[in-house]
């Protein structure tokens, strides 16, 4: 090939390639942009969300960084809320704000929607939540105006559907809305003896739900918080409106409860494995709540 000819080829690659180089530069230049992403809400937490049927349960003091809300269809519950005592029956709704300590007692038969949302769930949303204080027992008619959110909730919370979960959510916070529009209270939280109370025996409570199947004694329990037993037990009945021993009684009781009704196992066996030891006080206190003894819960238990 001449030398002119191969020259002039090579020339014409480099154009070409210099041009292909410049279109390229352009597609970037024109095409390319760096989208910064910026997340707005983290959905990562758990509900309690459901129709509870049940009969005589006994949920024995407790508290959560949850806020709970109950709505009764039929039945009767006995609730109490620190101090508070209340009779729910069908209509009735209550709302329990977060670190609140509360029991409650199943009438017999009750059937009920339970709705218990941990704090986390606000989170990057409405960071206001740990403050704010909601309507304890609503009247009837809120009451069935926020039963209805419940009942368009309940729709969707169990279809496996993605789009549906999309729905849930859209109701869930739209029911917290209004619960934050209409039903918060004025109420300094932060300066409430519960709040602070609650988080300073809050590792004795921890323990004992933990250990009750043991036996404890007060001096164990007060060196959790570094104090004398007879301090701990003036801080406790001060922040529980109970004693050390009615709170280990309730929950063994309760345990005590569960195992009656859900297995054939031998009264003194369930004793032993509760760790009750004086059977008088815990009849006592067994009827107190139930007002029956063990053995004839267990003897209608087996006519049902």
């Amino acid at each position: 090939m001449p030398l002119f000819m191969s020259i002039l080829i090579f020339q014409l690659i480099k154009v070409a390639n210099l041009e292909k180089a410049e279109y390229i530069i352009d597609m970037n230049e024109y095409k390319h942009e760096n989208i910064l992403h910026k997340r707005h809400f983290a959905l990562q937490f758990s509900i309690r969300f459901e129709v509870v049927d049940d009969v005589n349960f006994y949920s024995p003091f407790h508290w959560h960084n949850h806020i709970e809300l109950l709505y009764i269809l039929e039945g009767k519950i006995d609730f109490k809320i620190e101090e508070r005592k209340y009779l729910l029956s069908e209509g009735d709704m209550i709302i329990v704000n977060s670190e609140m300590i509360h029991s409650s007692k199943l009438c017999g038969h009750a059937k009920y929607i339970l709705l218990q949302v941990p704090l986390s769930a606000f989170d990057g949303v409405y960071e206001e939540i740990n403050n704010a204080v909601f309507k304890e027992k609503l009247s009837s008619s809120e009451a069935q105006e926020l039963s209805a959110w419940l009942e368009k909730m309940l729709k969707y919370v169990d279809d496996r559907k993605q789009e549906n979960r999309v729905k849930f959510i859209s109701l869930f916070y739209d029911f917290f809305y209004q619960l934050l529009t209409s039903y918060q209270i004025e109420s300094n939280k932060t300066a409430s003896i519960s709040y602070y109370g609650i988080n300073r025996i809050s590792p004795v409570m921890a323990y004992v739900e933990k250990e009750f199947r043991k036996k404890i004694s007060l001096k164990e329990v007060s060196q959790i918080l570094n104090v004398s037993p007879e301090h701990m037990c003036r801080l406790f009945k001060k922040y529980t409106d109970m004693t050390f021993n009615e709170y280990l009684m309730s929950l063994r009781i309760s345990a005590f409860y569960q195992m009656l009704q859900n297995t054939n196992q031998k009264i003194s066996v369930i004793l032993e494995e509760c760790g009750i030891t004086n059977y008088k006080v815990f009849i006592r206190e067994f009827k107190k709540t139930f007002g029956k003894t063990p053995e004839i819960l267990r003897k209608e238990r087996a006519l049902q």
